[in-house]
């Protein structure tokens, strides 16, 4: 997704902001394309902590599924399945390519979002009998997982 991301946190801010924007479109945008302009509350993207748990548990899944001899591919393998499973796809457009039903990425959502994504694949490994790594001070954990 093409695009720029203007954040304000104080009022105080909002001229310098909105002059960033405005010569961000005089000079950058390409006027082939509309462009929209939506306010809505700023949520931090999915923590590192949550996408390092993510990671372990990609590579919990590969080992039970391998050693059960279901399961031929990789880890990243495990990745892509369970992000399609549970995130499912979007079309992309980059530049002027238009790319139909991509796996959809964690790193484009919110906290809120990587949680509950989180929630849904250790409830699928439990009606599995995967065993994952859930460390009790993790963020995950923290937040209700």
């Amino acid at each position: 997704m093409f695009g720029e991301f203007w954040l304000i946190k104080d009022p105080i801010e909002i001229k310098d902001r909105l002059k960033a924007f405005q010569t961000f479109l005089e000079k950058e945008w390409c006027w082939d394309k509309p462009v929209s302009w939506q306010v809505k509350e700023y949520k931090p993207r999915r923590s590192l902590s949550q996408n390092d748990l993510f990671h372990v548990w990609c590579r919990d899944m590969h080992r039970h599924f391998k050693k059960r001899n279901a399961f031929t591919g990789t880890e990243e393998d495990i990745k892509v399945m369970v992000k399609y499973k549970f995130l499912g796809t979007e079309d992309l457009d980059i530049s002027n390519t238009h790319i139909p039903a991509q796996v959809r990425r964690t790193s484009n959502l919110d906290r809120g979002e990587m949680l509950y994504f989180m929630q849904q694949v250790e409830a699928w490994c439990i009606d599995l009998g995967v065993k994952l790594t859930k460390p009790q001070n993790s963020e995950y954990s923290k937040l209700g997982g």
